[in-house]
């Protein structure tokens, strides 16, 4: 018996927000002095970093759920399963439903709840829960729904990966323009096969000092009166990243009996453009395999969504698998890594045959 990747789906939120919009930006460093550049120079420079060019943010009106509800509908109807088939919901995510305008955030009911609501999935064993794990989070929802399955708990679990960071953005604070919107979700199944599904997966918690990378706080202009406003220190965050992220996807590859050559294709998830080389450059390196090469095994998706934290690598996923992508394709047979990063500081990485 496997664990398969279903039906995915996702959603990008239809307002697109070029980098031209943060052109008025007042840019400010933690102490509140106003940064001397022009703000068409600091964007120039976040973009050639970053390899962002737009993103997506919802509309300024109503709050998180329409984005999960659409997302799951298209994972639902692509599985070809009946929403009451469903035995479990999973929604990974970093701060709850945000909602309108600077009225918070709300954790209760939980999101997972609310989108069982909103499906009206009414069977009442189908559990029902959220998972707070940073960016990693999506991943690994697919690996408590994996387990859930082995172990004879579930057959499909819907698995959702949420992020609306609009709301959550300091508009002083450059790291404003990296974060977006989106959702993508799959239905993760029972198969009696011995072909394809989860070969392997391997997780990383670290909280140690890296526990302060990524956080909530106030804006960097002190007249605003804003406390949970996105944070990230972000040499610290790219310094975790590239040093653990290659060692937990070997240790995945490894319980796989596998090596960096064997796969076809690595989802990362889109923090930077550089980071993404990072990985593949220290994967690399810790194989030394001589003639190694990712080229055309990297797709990015950041270039036109931005970094969509939990959401990035079910929506990068999904448009995969429906040929949305320019220039990949997923083929049977294929071996796929799926990796992600995020605050806590976590990391995680799934081995999968197509």
């Amino acid at each position: 018996m496997k664990t398969i990747v279903k039906g995915t789906g996702s959603h990008l939120p239809e307002r697109i927000i070029e980098n031209s919009y943060f052109l008025g930006r007042q840019f400010m460093d933690a102490n509140g002095v106003v940064n001397p550049k022009p703000a068409a120079e600091i964007i120039e420079k976040l973009e050639a970093i970053t390899g962002i060019k737009s993103r997506r943010y919802i509309s300024e009106k109503g709050d998180s759920v329409p984005l999960m509800v659409e997302a799951s509908k298209n994972a639902i109807a692509d599985a070809g399963i009946d929403k009451n088939q469903i035995d479990g919901i999973i929604v990974a995510h970093n701060a709850g439903n945000m909602l309108e305008g600077t009225l918070g955030f709300h954790t209760v009911p939980n999101m997972a709840a609310l989108l069982k609501n909103k499906l009206e999935i009414s069977n009442h064993e189908c559990f029902a829960y959220d998972l707070l794990f940073g960016c990693p989070g999506w991943l690994q929802g697919i690996i408590q729904a994996h387990q859930a399955i082995q172990m004879g708990d579930a057959t499909n679990v819907l698995v959702v990966g949420i992020e609306v960071a609009s709301r959550l953005l300091d508009p002083h604070d450059l790291d404003s323009m990296i974060l977006a919107d989106g959702c993508g979700a799959a239905i993760i199944s029972k198969a009696e096969t011995d072909n394809s599904g989860i070969v392997s997966y391997a997780t990383y918690s670290h909280a140690q000092e890296d526990v302060a990378c990524i956080y909530l706080s106030g804006s960097y202009n002190k007249d605003l009166n804003l406390p949970t406003l996105f944070k990230m220190n972000g040499k610290d965050v790219y310094k975790y990243a590239t040093v653990w992220v290659p060692k937990v996807i070997k240790k995945a590859l490894d319980k796989a009996g596998l090596d960096a050559s064997d796969v076809d294709m690595f989802l990362f998830h889109q923090a930077n453009g550089k980071m993404l080389h990072a990985f593949a450059n220290n994967l690399a390196q810790m194989y030394n395999i001589e003639g190694l090469s990712f080229e055309g095994k990297i797709p990015t998706t950041i270039e036109f969504t931005g970094n969509t934290s939990v959401a990035t690598v079910p929506t990068m996923l999904d448009l995969i698998r429906k040929g949305e992508l320019e220039n990949y394709n997923i083929k049977a047979g294929m071996k796929v890594v799926m990796a992600s990063v995020g605050a806590g500081m976590h990391c995680n990485a799934i081995v999968y045959q197509f």
